[in-house]
């Protein structure tokens, strides 16, 4: 299926179901590394995708659409999005706390009645290793195929600054200065 980047910009593509495009491409883009550095870990782990509660009812029809030469890859596509999914569709499995993890910020020059809080015990971190966890031991096929899309999405969520920090200030709309 080779996705670039620019398949993402085309307006279309939300025709076809690629409404959540920065999540699509990780679960491509781990598609493809694992083609190269680990092929066989990709039948694991779409066998476990395969046991995951949303497998039979909405991403099996989806993929049968497609050529059988991207069906692995697209149900790593489908699997990363689904966190995203949930929060309307399956509110039950939603984790809000689990998409973030607020490290401090507070600019130099804010006086001490600014007080910077740490973060919340349940976070980003913790969820990545308590599904890393889960994936990796013995427990039941479905629970490991939601915890395999937990970490695909997680993975593409870390790295954004707006997920891993909370800004400390007096001053409303406060933004740092470019030099």
């Amino acid at each position: 299926m080779r996705l670039g980047i620019g398949s993402f910009d085309d307006p279309s593509a939300l025709r076809h179901g690629l409404e959540h495009p920065r999540h699509m491409l990780s679960g491509a883009l781990a598609h493809q590394i694992l083609q190269r550095e680990s092929a066989s870990t990709i039948a694991a782990v779409s066998t476990a995708l395969e046991k995951h509660s949303w497998y039979e009812t909405r991403w099996r029809p989806q993929l049968e659409k497609l050529p059988l030469a991207d069906r692995e890859e697209m149900l790593f596509m489908l699997a990363s999005r689904w966190t995203d999914d949930i929060r309307t569709n399956d509110q039950a499995q939603h984790r809000g706390p689990w998409r973030y993890v607020n490290f401090p910020f507070k600019p130099e020059g804010q006086p001490d009645s600014v007080r910077a809080t740490p973060p919340a015990k349940e976070n980003i971190l913790t969820a990545l290793a308590e599904n890393e966890r889960i994936a990796k031991a013995g427990f039941l096929p479905t629970e490991r195929g939601i915890a395999l899309t937990w970490l695909f999405h997680l993975t593409g969520d870390v790295h954004q600054p707006l997920h891993a920090a909370q800004l400390f200030t007096v001053e409303p709309g406060w933004r740092p200065r470019r030099e």
